[in-house]
């Protein structure tokens, strides 16, 4: 149990210096470099706590592109910076490098099935990795828009409050 605590802490203690390393390549600079990668650690955080609960893998790249894309968006309202500073570093640990590079690896050695199989597997991952970012920057931007709303209409009523008692 300890060990697999130490792993899993090593693990995002990894994602961390990679999205790190990926910041300093992209030239970002100053707190939003800490920020933007350690959104690759809060990312290999909900990917192995949704392990827990779920052991299918695709259902981990979906929730941990959620979590990311909220984190994002958000540290992008903190930060006064634009999201996609923080998505892409959030994102870089969630990357299926290593099936896309199977899938090649398979295709090159004729091994057609397999590589058809680790090819669709791949798309798969992308394709959950790619509806968190839409679900969650969808969600995110509803829920910016209901607040402006209610805080006009809050306004408008105020203004029109204070015209009938003059």
């Amino acid at each position: 149990m300890l060990e697999e605590l130490f792993r899993g802490l090593l693990q995002c203690i990894w994602a961390f210096l990679g999205s790190l390393c990926f910041g300093i390549v992209f030239n970002i600079r100053g707190k939003n470099l800490f920020y933007s990668a350690f959104g690759g650690f809060v990312a290999w955080v909900a990917y192995l706590l949704c392990g827990i609960v779920v052991p299918e893998e695709i259902v981990q790249y979906f929730v941990a592109s959620v979590v990311i894309s909220i984190y994002s968006e958000s540290m992008a309202v903190y930060r006064k910076t634009p999201v996609t500073v923080f998505i892409v570093l959030g994102m870089v640990p969630l990357v299926p490098g290593g099936s896309i590079f199977y899938t090649m690896q398979h295709l090159i050695m004729g091994e057609y099935q397999l590589s058809y199989k680790v090819g669709v597997y791949t798309f798969a991952i992308a394709g959950a990795i790619a509806m968190g970012i839409l679900i969650a920057s969808f969600l995110v931007q509803l829920f910016k828009f209901s607040i402006t709303n209610i805080n006009q209409k809050k306004h408008k009523k105020e203004e029109k409050d204070n015209g009938k008692a003059l």
